[in-house]
């Protein structure tokens, strides 16, 4: 268990601006599983499953039993094991959920995964309830957890997480509506943009980079494998999702410019084979061989198509003069993340 309470100045002041009246604040602290949090009682009784289906649509959603499974008993930090298709097939997961607590009940959560072949560190979901949002407390609880994960794994060299692609020009055209008196005429499906926007803006603020095509000086697309082998085999390929990578490096992990694309490759097989299809077909090794073969091929396929682009780390690129994200906060608009 570990307090945040004066280990930095500004969580006191977050406390007094959420709430007006710092001293009816309960204390806050934040909790681990298999650490402070032995087992699956204690785990759904904190309330950070209900927490998650709050904070994340159900098309975002893990199941809460995997989710249990994974952080308590399958993804523990031991080799599992399975055959697929006549081939022996191993990985080795460590995942754990984090849990903000306010008077004992949760009011943010982080799940993270660390594969040992790669030694990275890969940020599933991180979220914090919506009244407990201002100041800087989702910052602090972020960096609270990655100090908690040099500690649990301190041979890692970072952290990778997956945001979603939005549509710049299409962004360009919201806030330029917006600023023309158009608030009424925001769409859910403009909120949803905007979103992707303001979340990518906030990784940018705890100093993570994007993996950049130098030539196009765009972010290098990544497309995930659908992510439900129950599905038909014929509808895999429409559930597939397009993702940009973002990564910071641990301090003094040796994780410069030059080596940037040869992480990309990594983070790519680590987080859509090692983490995702591996954990799938463990469940069913039997049952979900077509899957391998397709998550396999489809991530092999995505490898090959990028294995000559050359890669860079680099914020998204803004038109000098035109932030989108200064403009965005002149508009003054409440939509949380």
């Amino acid at each position: 268990m570990r307090f945040l309470t004066g280990r930095e100045q500004h969580v006191s002041r977050v406390r007094g601006h959420a709430l007006c009246r710092p001293e009816l604040v309960p204390p806050l602290d934040i909790v681990v599983t298999r650490h402070d949090v032995p087992d699956e009682t204690a785990f759904r009784g904190s309330g950070v499953l209900d927490l998650y289906e709050e904070l994340f649509p159900p098309n975002e959603r893990d199941s809460g039993d995997d989710i249990v499974r994974w952080v308590l008993s399958d993804d523990v930090g031991k080799r599992r094991c399975f055959t697929v298709n006549g081939e022996a097939v191993s990985y080795r997961l460590d995942s754990r959920c984090f849990i903000l607590r306010a008077a004992e009940r949760a009011i943010g959560l982080g799940f993270f995964t660390y594969d040992h072949a790669s030694r990275l560190l890969y940020c599933n979901n991180v979220g914090v309830q919506t009244k407990w949002r201002g100041g800087s407390l989702a910052r602090a609880f972020y960096l609270e957890m990655v100090g908690m994960l040099d500690e649990l794994f301190p041979h890692n060299i970072g952290v990778v997480l997956e945001v979603e692609y939005f549509d710049r020009d299409r962004l360009e055209a919201i806030i330029g509506d917006l600023e023309r008196g158009g608030e009424r005429r925001m769409t859910a499906n403009d909120q949803v943009e905007i979103r992707k926007f303001l979340r990518v803006s906030w990784y940018r603020k705890l100093d993570h980079a994007f993996f950049v095509d130098v030539r196009t000086k765009q972010p290098m697309l990544c497309r995930s494998p659908c992510l439900d082998p129950a599905l038909p085999p014929s509808v895999w390929a429409g559930a597939e999702e397009d993702y940009w990578l973002m990564w910071h490096p641990r301090a003094g992990a040796a994780t410069g410019v030059s080596g940037a694309g040869v992480l990309w490759r990594t983070a790519v097989e680590t987080l859509y084979v090692e983490i995702l299809a591996k954990s799938l077909v463990a469940a069913d090794p039997d049952g979900r061989r077509a899957y391998w073969d397709y998550a396999t091929t489809r991530v092999a396929g995505m490898l090959r198509q990028a294995a000559t682009v050359p890669v860079t780390f680099a914020s998204y690129p803004e038109p000098a003069g035109n932030s989108l994200l200064s403009r965005w906060r002149q508009l003054a608009i409440d939509l949380p993340i």
